[in-house]
């Protein structure tokens, strides 16, 4: 790791939502009060080996709200006509949609304990990702700080275009690289871009175009002229501009290309976050941890007491 970052002022990020939301559904008959729990468990948990590995100046956690990119695709201006991750949680009973929903609740809770009850920065905002805030503190900070973002999301290998910017995959717990894209973050992004997402319903720009055009469409102005002006008939007969989608999926996707009120609410999201960090509340952290029975982690809170702190 010492190889992959220099010794200046050290940030530690995790991707709050997508580490808790990993155990709701890998605990799919348990209830809601439970399922939180063991969320709040692997987050705490998850955070601190983090946390005495990487020894960090700053420990930051980010967490989605509702989406800006939703609110889009949902207007006559989206080019797909797809919403964005509309297809998630399609398959979910009445019964599962309300024990999400109750989860969803107890999310909050954790994240309101480390907002006021700890000195970890704690970074949300109403029409935000998690990727966005994580985005943000990375084009803020990356000329004076390392950062190490902690994330299973592959989608955060972009913000390798920032030398000083490490991705832990929390799996493994080894860097990601972009060795299959040239170890090039604008080539990763370009063939997303046209690629789309599956994962986040995401058209893709050209459907079953090979990778070989992609790769000469992105060294060769000529050849990406050409695929740019390229059209397609969707499944309702509607005809497709490659270079429409393009730019809607560089507007969905890319983490530096977010509209100009959307990239100055991250600014503020993020350094209202460092602004109002609170201070360790020993007696809330262990109701807290009563609450949702983490006796583990109350019967060793000094392990994790420098973390919180």
């Amino acid at each position: 790791m010492s190889e992959l970052i220099q010794q200046r002022p050290r940030i530690l990020m995790f991707d709050g939502s997508n580490i808790l939301y990993k155990t709701f559904y890998a605990n799919a008959n348990e209830d809601a009060v439970t399922t939180a729990g063991m969320a709040h468990h692997a987050g705490l948990t998850t955070l601190n080996k983090y946390y005495k590995l990487y020894k960090p100046d700053t420990t930051i956690v980010a967490f989605d709200r509702s989406n800006w990119r939703k609110a889009y695709t949902k207007t006559d201006a989206c080019v797909s006509k797809k919403p964005y991750k509309g297809n998630r949680r399609l398959t979910m009973t009445p019964k599962q949609q309300e024990k999400y929903a109750a989860f969803c609740e107890h999310i909050a809770e954790f994240e309101d304990l480390l907002r006021k009850q700890t000195g970890i920065v704690t970074l949300a905002r109403d029409g935000l990702e998690a990727d966005d805030l994580m985005a943000g503190v990375a084009q803020l900070f990356h000329e004076t700080h390392d950062i190490i973002i902690i994330s299973a999301d592959k989608d955060l290998m972009q913000l390798l275009r920032y030398p000083s910017v490490v991705l832990i995959d929390p799996a493994t717990g080894k860097p990601r690289t972009l060795v299959d894209h040239e170890m090039d973050a604008d080539l990763f992004m370009f063939v997303k871009c046209i690629r789309g997402d599956a994962g986040d319903n995401v058209q893709s720009a050209f459907p079953r175009v090979r990778m070989t055009r992609i790769k000469e469409a992105y060294t060769d102005p000529y050849a990406r002229a050409n695929l740019m002006e390229e059209t397609w008939t969707d499944e309702t007969g509607r005809e497709m501009k490659v270079k429409d989608l393009y730019a809607e999926n560089q507007l969905l996707m890319d983490l530096a290309m977010q509209p100009p009120e959307i990239r100055e609410a991250i600014e503020d999201g993020v350094l209202e976050g460092y602004d109002n960090k609170g201070t360790f509340n020993h007696f809330h952290f262990l109701r807290f941890c009563g609450k949702f029975g983490l006796v583990n982690i109350s019967n060793s809170l000094e392990n994790f007491v420098k973390m919180l702190t």
